[in-house]
């Protein structure tokens, strides 16, 4: 589960980090309208987490200096893969749906998907068995190279994929009969997620003994 988590954490921050630099472009050069979108409903997410986090009361036992290193560096494959989904999303977005834009894999898309997945997912369960499944040092530091290299194709994903958002701030826009309703909803959203997370938190401490 430690493992899972990392991973999960890893996706996670990057996402995060993504749908800020998703904001600031569309407010800057794009919709404004939409950048507010995006940012009330990046607000779900981090409300919700950081009320669980304040709610989680729980005392954990504190990890090793070494399994603390394995879980960070295998945190950074899913940053890298949180890269590469927001690069399939964009090119999907740039190809399918404004047809501006065309796929320079020479597998053509979106068989060029394969071409990525065929390095990520033995990299993923390399990466996995080295940090975790081999305690020899050697292992440990085996992975950090190839941790080095997937950070690097993740970036290149990024790169790619902050060219096709532009598209998405070039033309995408939202009309103006949608523009409060969605608002309306995403905000009632924000306000009701917190208060339904309570009621489970509190239920479930009422549960147990």
């Amino acid at each position: 589960m430690g493992s899972l988590k990392s991973l999960a954490q890893g996706f996670l921050v990057a996402t995060g980090l993504i749908w800020i630099f998703n904001i600031a472009s569309l407010i800057r050069a794009g919709d404004a309208w939409l950048g507010l979108t995006y940012a009330l409903i990046l607000l779900i997410p981090v409300s919700s987490i950081t009320y669980l986090k304040l709610k989680n009361t729980n005392l954990k036992t504190a990890a090793g200096t070494a399994e603390k290193w394995r879980n960070l560096l295998f945190s950074f494959q899913g940053v890298a893969l949180a890269f590469w989904m927001f690069d399939i999303a964009t090119t999907f977005y740039a190809i399918n749906v404004t047809g501006l834009a065309v796929e320079l894999n020479p597998l053509g898309w979106p068989l060029g998907i394969l071409g990525a997945s065929a390095y990520y997912a033995p990299t993923l369960v390399f990466a996995y068995i080295l940090l975790f499944k081999m305690k020899e040092s050697i292992a440990f530091y085996a992975s950090i190279p190839l941790t080095l290299i997937t950070l690097g194709m993740g970036v290149m994903n990024l790169m790619a994929a902050a060219q096709n958002f532009q598209v998405f701030v070039d033309t995408a826009m939202l009309a103006t009969g949608i523009q409060y309703g969605l608002l309306s909803l995403i905000i009632t959203v924000n306000l009701t997620v917190p208060f339904a997370l309570k009621r489970t938190v509190t239920q479930s401490k009422a549960v147990l003994p």
